[in-house]
């Protein structure tokens, strides 16, 4: 149980400290530094039977970026990702709202795709949204709005930061990153 809660919190920290081009403060505010406190009570949550993402919003995992039209280039992550908007497309959230999906490639093969929320009333739209259809997942500190999804090929992210008021629902193919290992 505890090897659990350590790689649980593990990957929440690397997924914190920057997996996708995301700041949840300015870079010239120090004055906040979040802390995180372990839920000693989590448990690893997986997909239901038969809704692993093969993808996301239609995008498949390792697709070419060529194969799918009009991408608008939107920036670069650390690990060489970049990422796209495609014009028109848009997450809708469970109050209606459609907010910008980005899509990360890395060598022009499709990694992760990402949603973020500007305000309270929209991540709770957005969290509504993605437990209707995962369920809730694990819940890794017990003093953060964070969580997690682990399935076989995929990791699933949802996460608020209260200080910052934004919200990022992210997911990325295991295959594809050990290809980048």
């Amino acid at each position: 149980m505890n090897r659990l809660t350590g790689i649980l919190i593990s990957f929440s920290l690397v997924m914190a400290v920057g997996c996708t081009q995301t700041r949840y403060f300015t870079s010239s505010d120090t004055s906040y530094i979040p802390v995180y406190s372990p839920n000693e009570n989590c448990k690893l949550v997986g997909f239901k039977p038969g809704l692993e993402p093969a993808g996301f919003n239609g995008v498949k995992w390792e697709t070419e970026l060529s194969t799918l039209g009009e991408m608008k280039l939107y920036g670069k992550d650390y690990g060489n990702v970049n990422f796209y908007l495609r014009p028109g497309d848009a997450y809708k959230l469970r109050n209606g709202k459609p907010v910008p999906i980005y899509y990360g490639f890395w060598r022009n093969k499709f990694y992760a795709g990402v949603v973020k929320t500007e305000g309270v009333s929209d991540w709770e739209a957005l969290k509504e949204s993605v437990f209707e259809k995962y369920g809730v997942g694990a819940k890794p500190f017990s003093n953060q709005e964070e969580y997690l999804w682990i399935g076989k090929d995929v990791t699933m992210s949802l996460r608020y930061d209260a200080y910052a008021k934004t919200g990022l629902y992210y997911m990325r193919s295991h295959t594809m990153q050990k290809q980048m290992d």
